[in-house]
């Protein structure tokens, strides 16, 4: 959420729904696309709602409109009753994968428009009751994460190195890479100011989802700073270093020119994402309300391989803001030149915090691009968000193979633990800091040490899963032929080691078809590095008496 020093005192947080009067998407004084004040006091759109329906609705012949008369009875009759008054389609962009966007309902959702003085929550109790529909929920309101701006320019970037240690370790981590071009970083946030010096030739094609344009334009500068701390341009003697030097970034603006937006445009920003060659999706952005449109956009991103970093939000407390609070993304949360969970940030405030925290990372008076030119600092774990991105796009540029869960695991397993107050920061994972703070440089070295897993110099590749298994929701696969796997890398743990033979198109942890001897030649191993399941025996299903090779068994070839 965007503050400046009058409206510090103005802070405005989506705590439930309120019902009002309907009133249309409004527009800025510079005639730009923004969500209303009444929308943003209520929590949700107030002119239409979101419904998703069994099955689609018939198209007219010139292939627009869609008719208010659907020949089903029920629907029709809850129509009238709620008076509906347009159809439209749910999202401006559904996705390009059709087995996807039909599994997810994206070709079935729409928007119910009402008019004026309409009562949306009765329309959705109405709807979700009638027979037909998947689904019916308000179009939520969420903001951005960040805070107002710093006035005085602050003439460092202390996240990324400071005498006192208190950072990410950026410089010795760009010993190993400093990124390439060939990965784009989308960032899904108030767009981006083409005409600043930090983003000269690293954008490619986007798209303006406040306004339904090919301009996403930042009109507010919040998403200029965000989008500077991932990917800057660097070492052009000017301004400063992004996260990830080489990669690109692909602008989605789907927050206004108040730092607010429809669920609708977060969840058409990542289709796009997903379907327009973006490997990581960058959301500082959130709201307090949960939603299966965004929810079911998330899981389309995220079964396209996308790494979804998200931020935890700036109450300074325990409640949930999505899509942080979602499994498949990685929450982040902030942290102060003190190494301590910050709170409160330069403006109030502080990072949240809970279960669904995955690590914390410099969010406090970060330079960044300033809208209009120049710099300035901004507070907020918005800005811890897209060092993580920012690291993914590193990890990727080491390993342009790694897995979604495998970037999770080195992020989480590189950061550095006990570095917060002592009654936050205890030993282990904890709900204030996670798994710790991002250390770039220790994440890097786990990297390349997963990179090396391998045989005889054979480099291992990653199938893709035509039909998705039980396992891929909680592992990353690697096929290859391995006789020697390090757990271990610069004191980074790597993870538990499954070995399974190749003898199945979709090997499985049901059917006996583990193995524990040496495949016959020609045939190599899928190894499962256990990133995401529970601890213990069984974890991933059935017994794990052949499964998890034993500390002392040293290579899969035992």
């Amino acid at each position: 959420m965007s503050r400046d020093t009058t409206s510090a005192q103005r802070i405005r947080l989506v705590v439930g729904l309120f019902l009002s009067a309907s009133v249309a998407v409004g527009a800025s004084s510079e005639g730009e696309t923004v969500v209303p004040p009444e929308d943003v006091a209520r929590g949700h759109a107030s002119g239409w709602f979101m419904v998703q329906l069994a099955e689609p609705l018939d198209v007219s012949a010139d292939g627009g409109e869609l008719s208010l008369a659907t020949g089903r009875p029920e629907l029709d009759r809850a129509i009238r009753t709620a008076g509906v008054i347009r159809i439209e389609r749910g999202l401006s962009w559904t996705g390009a994968d059709r087995e996807a966007r039909a599994r997810l309902g994206f070709d079935r959702l729409y928007k119910f428009h009402v008019p004026v003085g309409a009562d949306v929550q009765a329309a959705v109790s109405l709807f979700a009751q009638t027979a037909g529909v998947d689904y019916a929920e308000p179009d939520f309101v969420g903001h951005g994460a960040a805070t107002f701006p710093n006035d005085a320019r602050f003439g460092d970037q202390w996240g990324m190195h400071q005498a006192s240690n208190h950072d990410v370790n950026a410089p010795e981590a760009w010993d190993v890479t400093t990124g390439s071009s060939a990965i784009v970083i989308a960032m899904l946030d108030t767009g981006v100011d083409f005409y600043h010096e930090e983003f000269a030739g690293k954008t490619v094609p986007g798209w303006d989802f406040v306004n339904n344009d090919s301009n996403p334009q930042d009109d507010h500068g919040h998403g200029s700073n965000t989008a500077s701390v991932a990917a800057a341009r660097t070492g052009n003697f000017a301004g400063i270093a992004g996260t990830c030097w080489n990669c690109l970034i692909m602008p989605l603006k789907n927050l206004d020119a108040n730092n607010s937006g429809y669920y609708s445009w977060w969840a058409s920003s990542l289709t796009w994402a997903a379907d327009h060659g973006a490997e990581i999706a960058s959301m500082s952005e959130g709201g307090t309300s949960d939603s299966t449109t965004l929810h079911n956009a998330i899981r389309y991103a995220y079964d396209a391989g996308l790494v979804i970093p998200a931020c935890m939000m700036n109450a300074n407390n325990a409640v949930p803001y999505y899509p942080a609070a979602y499994s498949e993304t990685i929450a982040v949360g902030g942290t102060d030149q003190l190494d301590r969970r910050a709170s409160p940030f330069c403006w109030g405030g502080g990072s949240n915090y809970g279960s669904h925290i995955d690590v914390v990372a410099p969010g406090d008076l970060i330079l960044g691009a300033a809208r209009g030119g120049g710099y300035n600092t901004w507070c907020g774990t918005s800005q811890a968000t897209p060092i993580v991105s920012g690291l993914a796009g590193l990890i990727e540029s080491l390993d342009p193979g790694a897995g979604r869960e495998e970037i999770r695991h080195l992020t989480r397993s590189g950061a550095v633990d006990r570095v917060g107050r002592s009654t936050e920061d205890t030993a282990g994972f904890d709900v204030y800091m996670g798994y710790g703070r991002v250390d770039m440089r220790r994440t890097l070295d786990a990297a390349v040490g997963i990179g090396s897993l391998r045989v005889s110099g054979a480099t291992l590749t990653r199938p893709y899963l035509a039909t998705p298994i039980s396992l891929a929701t909680s592992y990353d696969f690697i096929r290859g032929d391995l006789s020697a796997l390090s757990e271990t890398s610069g004191g980074v743990a790597l993870g538990t080691v499954t070995c399974l033979a190749d003898n199945l198109a979709a090997p499985d942890t049901g059917g006996g078809h583990e193995d524990t001897t040496r495949p016959d030649p020609g045939r190599g191993f899928f190894y499962l590095a256990r990133f995401n399941a529970a601890p213990g025996a069984g974890s991933y299903g059935g017994s794990s008496l052949h499964r998890d090779r034993g500390a002392s068994a040293g290579d899969c070839s035992k």
